[in-house]
């Protein structure tokens, strides 16, 4: 509770009674008794704030911002062609056993190495082969001459087949 601070002949000038004026003394006696000044507690306050202030940070060697490099890293290897052998559910498993050191073998030879090893992990040239997009109507036919003016009557089909 915070309470103003008077004085007796200020609020007798605004005409408050003798009684008032000592019940408000006295409240306000009551609410500031344990007041103590800002400079006699200046330097406890200063102690405090450097106690919690915080220290410099370096984004840059966050644990956070690390992990966040290394998937973003993962994520740009994937899309290569080193990784398209690499089955889709096995990526992960594969990144893991991969050596990502600062003066680590390219990623291609890492790859062909663990291929020999755990060839269930990749694709054969059969399965990828598989994978080629399939048209529904097949690409077989020719491309249009543009010989023929084209007409309401053939296109709609009201014309008769020569």
């Amino acid at each position: 509770m915070i309470m103003a601070l008077f004085k007796r002949a200020d609020l007798k000038a605004k005409g408050i009674s003798d009684e008032t004026i000592e019940w408000i003394m006295t409240e306000s006696g009551r609410a500031l008794g344990d007041y103590e000044l800002k400079s006699a507690v200046q330097s406890k306050i200063d102690e405090a704030v450097k106690a919690v202030q915080p220290q410099e940070v370096n984004v840059l060697e966050s644990s956070e911002y690390l992990a966040l490099m290394a998937e973003n890293e993962k994520l740009k290897a994937f899309g290569t062609d080193d990784f398209a052998v690499v089955k889709k559910p096995y990526k992960d498993m594969v990144w893991d056993k991969l050596d990502h050191g600062a003066e680590h073998k390219p990623y291609n030879e890492q790859l062909t190495a663990l291929a020999e090893t755990m060839p269930d992990l990749f694709a054969t040239q059969q399965e990828e082969a598989k994978q080629t997009p399939q048209f529904a109507g097949g690409t077989a036919g020719t491309m249009p001459t543009g010989d023929e003016a084209p007409s309401f009557g053939k296109l709609w089909g009201f014309a008769p087949n020569k």
